[in-house]
């Protein structure tokens, strides 16, 4: 990964890999076949690690410890947040977004398993808040993918672009907090009425 950001993927070769990691040229054939594997298998373990972190154990299409109430949208999107926004997370984002039209498999297995997978848990989520009468009726889907939307805000696009290296944990908390008001407020279900 720091070889790719460092050099671009295209101009990093197998050469600069195994000097860097002190590794063998058979060791890297044998595991990941070539660079293009090696691409793969780092965007597989970023995703998994965003979403580890974010949800622990959440091994079906529902987030089990995540509920549609605002103490567990707001730890789920602080916990989010402070995941994607890691410099090893936005390295992979750089990376992708520079190389994702050249591999359009990488690609979508990036989206597969990272935004995706994280918009098809939470719209389970949002699921089942509407029907224990915490959410509107209406897209969950939508509402999921708006809800993420929220937490990034301008953070992402800056960070992506080196335009803000340290996000401090006061602002990320701060951020989270209004979005999660904005969004249960728009889409709260509203008592008495």
């Amino acid at each position: 990964m720091t070889l790719f950001l460092e050099q671009g993927f295209e101009r990093t070769s197998l050469s600069d890999i195994l000097r860097h990691s002190k590794g063998s040229r058979s060791t890297l054939y044998e595991a990941f076949g070539n660079k293009e594997g090696l691409l793969r298998a780092m965007v597989r373990e970023a995703c998994h690690r965003v979403w580890d972190t974010v949800d622990p154990g959440a091994d079906g299409e529902d987030c089990p410890g995540v509920s549609a109430t605002r103490e567990d949208l707001t730890a789920f999107g602080l916990h989010f947040l402070r995941t994607v926004m890691s410099p090893g997370s936005i390295a992979v984002y750089r990376i992708m977004a520079a190389e994702g039209t050249r591999f359009p498999d990488i690609a979508r297995q990036f989206y597969d398993e990272g935004p995706k997978l994280l918009t098809d848990r939470l719209t389970a989520v949002f699921r089942r808040g509407q029907a224990e009468g915490l959410l509107m009726d209406g897209d969950a889907r939508l509402m999921a993918q708006i809800f993420i939307g929220t937490l990034f805000s301008d953070f992402h696009v800056r960070r992506t672009l080196g335009l803000a290296p340290v996000i401090e944990e006061q602002e990320m908390a701060y951020r989270v907090g209004v979005a999660v008001d904005v969004f249960l407020t728009g889409a709260g279900r509203r008592r008495g009425g």
